[in-house]
């Protein structure tokens, strides 16, 4: 049996799609947990669809690095350890750098109201206490970011790490100093993007990734 609520029942429309969003979500909120045994019946019946797309979304979650096969248990929710999460911040660092520098040079002028928007959401989420939606915004900035390089090759590579890069992020999201310095290193990343400053960008974002680093730590 599957637990936790993030796992509604799908409509018909692309059902493969829509059961890896359901399912990535039910990984990074914990309601599908680091080992867990990833049974396609048994997900199938809880998403009320047949087994083959959920079949597909396993595969899908497995790319992504989300999902893992067990010798013995099939396959599973990944388990990311410390040395797993800081090698993925290491390789985060000079990605999501660039990719700032080239948002401030290259992005359209929508790009700062964009994360001023985000940035209000996130602001609200720390002060009411709301871990989820601190979560969710640090997600939605980064890749506002990334989508506005204007280099496909950038984007791609740190969306193949987006899944990743949640579970490592999610335990230290639960602290809120974390929140609290990550908004600030946030504003000062989109500071230096509304200003077309490249430089201050790039060593804005590195330096917010490197605090992120040495707080997972």
């Amino acid at each position: 049996m599957i637990e936790g609520d993030s796992l509604p029942v799908l409509g018909a429309v692309r059902v493969v799609d829509e059961a890896v969003a359901a399912l990535r979500r039910a990984i990074l909120s914990g309601d599908l947990r680091p080992g867990q045994k990833l049974s396609v019946p048994a997900l199938a019946l809880r998403l009320g669809v047949s087994r083959s797309p959920v079949r597909e979304a396993v595969l899908a979650l497995t790319a992504e690095g989300l999902a893992v096969e067990s010798p013995r248990r099939g396959v599973v929710v990944a388990e990311l350890g410390p040395k797993e999460a800081d090698q993925i911040h290491e390789a985060r660092g000079p990605l999501e750098g660039f990719a700032a520098r080239l948002a401030a040079e290259r992005a359209p002028a929508g790009l700062a109201a964009q994360l001023d928007a985000i940035l209000a959401e996130q602001a609200t989420a720390v002060a009411v206490d709301d871990e989820d939606g601190f979560f969710r915004t640090n997600a939605v900035f980064h890749a506002a970011i990334a989508a506005s390089c204007g280099n496909a090759e950038i984007h791609r590579l740190l969306a193949s790490l987006e899944g990743r890069m949640a579970l490592a992020l999610r335990h230290v999201a639960a602290q809120p100093g974390h929140r609290d310095s990550a908004l600030a290193e946030h504003r000062a990343v989109a500071a230096a993007i509304r200003t077309r400053d490249g430089d201050a960008a790039e060593a804005a974002m590195r330096a917010h990734l490197a605090a992120t680093r040495r707080r997972v730590g």
